[in-house]
């Protein structure tokens, strides 16, 4: 949907017509790869080099969804993260949701990482 943070229709109309006695969030993706006898899942939030970091609300769901996961059932790279894209093709660095950098990847690298190519 152009012109809006919202990602669905769905989003759109409760944050724009109902009452907030909730918290609306999007977020931007996760993605789960199979491999050998074990799971990488990653659960995301994009942000581009000059977008302001993500609201209170959103981190917070995050750290919920983070926290009521059992991260033993998966792969060392799985969790939670915030990608800062300062350079699409040549550098994505991830945070931990306490704001700490946890790695720097290409997209290539990435690409690798979220198909299991990189073990």
């Amino acid at each position: 949907m152009k012109g809006t943070w919202h990602n669905n229709r769905i989003s759109e109309k409760l944050n724009k017509e109902y009452k907030k006695d909730f918290s609306l969030c999007d977020i931007d993706g996760a993605v789960r790869c199979n491999y050998s006898k074990n799971i990488r899942f990653i659960i995301y939030e994009s942000k581009n080099i000059y977008e302001k970091n993500m609201g209170e609300s959103q981190l917070t769901t995050l750290k919920v969804l983070r926290d009521s996961i059992d991260w033993n059932n998966f792969d060392e790279y799985s969790g939670v993260y915030v990608m800062k894209i300062i350079d699409l093709n040549k550098q994505i660095i991830w945070y931990n949701l306490e704001g700490d950098e946890i790695r720097t990847t290409t997209f290539e690298e990435l690409y690798n990482i979220f198909s299991c190519r990189t073990r």
